[in-house]
């Protein structure tokens, strides 16, 4: 069924269709449908005007509104989609596999909706009343707790659905949002926006503006502050800015420490690397060992070679699709690097891409590297894509440096510290725990209330006339 996307900015369910359309083609060349382009001139109007009407709604009011887009979003219509047709609709848009699609969607946000109590508990440092008081007392002294500023635009990617639980939690803590997709994957936010809207949210709290790359400055600009998800150009460019808040590459690892067991250290390693098609920032992209790599690399090369290549709507799929042209894009990648001793190991070496009913997928691919130095090393492609590298005892933090996740297989709880105490390393897992089961409770780069939220002083001199007080 072919869906037209508006931008929904505060007029109402039928929102605002521009004249300017964006053709949505699913990868096998299906038309899904057609978005709404929203010209940037208007974002400036829209951020100024939003409304403060969550700042007088009870938190366990809006916690209800939450579990009811819960229901919405996983039995319902909001975006005139069965949930079935919706989430083929991802499959096709971003590319993922079938399951994955249907897993990261229906069997994610729902419960996560549901579980928005805990999610407000985690971040915040004294429980639900300040969402509605902006007060709290810590360790007997009562401060204040005050939103940044009046919104928060976020910049989306279409890699993976999961992000999009980050703008859910920051109109959970009653800040309005400013919401732009990536064209790659409009029909999971837009589901989401519909479900809240169907749920009683009020729709001049938060903007959906389908859009292009035209839109971001104005967005970082007209916004209190912004969370932008992208690659290193984005991550370079803003980085500066403490009104924005970067998500960018995960350059994701494994340190495989001597002690490890080499069976166990081959599933997890290619489980890292496979899961969620390895479309995720959590997905490895590097794996250390110390010692030699190359026995270890030569397993999982083997491995992920007899991964089975189905077409992403199979139900046994595990690989995802890409669109021809960014395949040959991540193909001139490797193959630029792919000197100084760099060795593929994977059979895909002299064919990368495979089209099964119309749709390219990139083999997996592994290569091994003659030091963690080598360019290849960080380099983090959507794809089922891997490096090893040796390194000698002395070197595994730096080589893990710079992660969002390492994994460390085997057994060294003064290294696991190490990698804790590293400030450059986000999440550290360990004792076959794996980066790429994803809980939103815990920190993901930090905390957003962080971000969203500062303390302030508020003092009231009680033993003073009122005329008097400091």
């Amino acid at each position: 069924m072919r869906v037209l996307i508006p931008a929904l900015i505060g007029r109402g369910p039928a929102g605002y269709a521009t004249l300017d359309r964006h053709q949505l083609i699913g990868l096998d060349g299906t038309r899904l449908g057609e978005a709404s382009v929203t010209p940037p001139v208007i974002i400036h109007a829209l951020a100024e005007r939003m409304s403060t009407a969550l700042r007088d709604v009870p938190i366990r009011t809006l916690l209800a509104t939450f579990a009811r887009a819960a229901d919405i979003f996983a039995d319902g219509e909001p975006d005139g989609l069965t949930p079935e047709a919706f989430v083929r609709n991802v499959a096709l848009s971003s590319g993922l596999p079938l399951s994955v699609s249907r897993d990261r969607t229906l069997g994610f946000f729902p419960d996560a909706m549901r579980r928005m109590d805990r999610f407000l508990d985690v971040q915040s440092p004294a429980g639900l009343d300040p969402f509605d008081s902006n007060m709290c007392t810590i360790a007997g002294v009562p401060l204040a707790l005050i939103p940044r500023g009046g919104n928060v635009g976020f910049i989306m990617p279409g890699n993976h659905p999961a992000p999009h639980f980050m703008w859910l939690g920051a109109l959970a803590m009653k800040v309005p949002v400013v919401l732009r997709p990536s064209m790659d994957d409009l029909f999971t936010p837009y589901r989401l926006v519909r479900s809240l809207l169907a749920a009683g949210l009020p729709d001049d709290v938060i903007a959906f503006v389908p859009g292009g790359h035209d839109l971001v400055d104005s967005i970082v600009q007209a916004c209190s502050n912004s969370v932008l998800f992208g690659g290193q150009q984005i991550a370079d460019r803003y980085a500066s800015n403490d009104r924005v808040r970067i998500h960018g590459p995960g350059r994701s690892k494994v340190v495989v420490l001597a002690n490890a067991d080499f069976d166990k250290s081959v599933a997890l390693i290619q489980r890292a690397v496979l899961d969620d098609a390895g479309r995720s920032c959590v997905n490895v992209s590097a794996v250390i060992v110390e010692g030699d790599a190359r026995r270890l690399a030569a397993a999982v090369a083997a491995s992920l070679d007899e991964v089975p290549i189905e077409a992403p709507l199979s139900a046994h799929a595990v690989l995802g699709a890409t669109a021809s042209a960014q395949a040959a894009v991540f193909g001139g990648i490797i193959d630029r690097h792919l000197t100084g001793g760099a060795r593929e190991l994977t059979a895909g070496r002299n064919n990368r891409t495979v089209t099964v009913e119309g749709m390219t997928i990139m083999r997996p691919t592994v290569i091994e590297l003659a030091s963690f130095e080598h360019p290849l090393f960080g380099i983090e492609l959507p794809f089922p894509f891997v490096v090893f590298a040796s390194a000698p005892p002395q070197h595994l933090v730096r080589a893990a440096s710079g992660s969002l996740a390492v994994i460390v297989a085997g057994e060294d709880s003064g290294f696991t510290r190490e990698l804790l105490l590293d400030p450059t390393i986000d999440k550290v897992l360990a004792q076959d725990a794996v980066s790429t089961q994803f809980d939103p409770l815990e920190p993901h780069e930090g905390f957003l209330f962080d971000f969203l939220y500062m303390k302030k002083t508020f003092r009231l001199c009680r033993a003073c006339p009122a005329g008097e007080r400091k």
